[in-house]
């Protein structure tokens, strides 16, 4: 698990402007998240589908992301704040090219379709009109015993697809709201779930059990907004994490 804190200076802003920056940092981060697969993988074609998982709440929309041909074992990632945008379809193909069978779930399918948020770096979390937004697209997923219940639907899902390996056990991975989602999931499904791991998840360690690093919350996602001036997204701290996600999965899935 790993969480976040502020750094103890702030970064030398540049003279660039706010659309400029955000037009650049999204750009390269995107580029990083599509980044080089494993040379094993790096052959793969992958096949993307947009999908609809049926839960006990409803009809989830979602994306299916995996190798063309061949089995492997299953990651579902639960999105952050933001929910499935083109971000977490990046971080789908970018684990898909390692050699997994990917779902990206729209945690918010009781409220809307996805994606909500095309790009979250126009969101400003010190804006209360831009906050109040939040709250009736995170309920319904947070409250007791709904992640639960979609996590079961979930794994359902991806048991029941020919590109999943189903010997083999899943991996799941969550973003800020999605790390704690990843906890309940693991509990939900104990005995498919191999893996779990979350990152910048709020509200779920306590200082004993996290890894810091030295970034503001949501470092690992390259099109958060700026906070207070300063980028979000740590490009380096950002394939640190992903690093030590893809080692997680090679030896827990295979």
């Amino acid at each position: 698990m790993s969480q976040d804190r502020k750094p103890d200076e702030a970064t030398q802003e540049t003279a660039v402007s706010r659309r400029e920056f955000t037009a650049v940092s999204l750009a390269a981060g995107l580029a990083a998240v599509a980044g080089a697969p494993a040379a094993g993988a790096a052959e793969l074609p992958l096949t993307e589908a947009d999908i609809t998982v049926k839960t006990p709440d409803g009809n989830c929309d979602a994306a299916f992301i995996h190798p063309t041909t061949g089995v492997y074992p299953g990651v579902l990632i639960w999105p952050d704040a933001g929910g499935l945008r083109p971000s977490m379809r990046q971080f789908a193909r970018r684990i898909a090219s390692e050699g997994y069978a990917v779902l990206v779930p729209n945690p918010f399918y009781r409220t809307a379709k996805a994606p909500v948020f095309e790009d979250l770096s126009t969101f400003d979390f010190d804006n209360p009109a831009d906050r109040a937004k939040l709250p009736p697209l995170t309920g319904p997923v947070t409250a007791a015993g709904a992640a639960e219940k979609d996590a079961v639907a979930y794994v359902a899902f991806l048991d029941a697809q020919k590109e999943v390996d189903k010997i083999r056990k899943i991996g799941t991975q969550g973003y800020c709201m999605g790390g704690s989602l990843v906890v309940r999931t693991t509990a939900a499904v104990p005995d498919r779930i191999g893996a779990g791991a979350s990152f910048h998840g709020g509200g779920l360690v306590t200082d004993n059990e996290i890894e810091v690093y030295a970034s503001l919350h949501g470092w690992c996602v390259p099109d958060m907004p700026r906070q207070n001036g300063q980028p979000i997204y740590n490009m380096a701290d950002a394939e640190r994490a992903w690093g030590k996600l893809v080692a997680l999965y090679k030896t827990a899935l295979g």
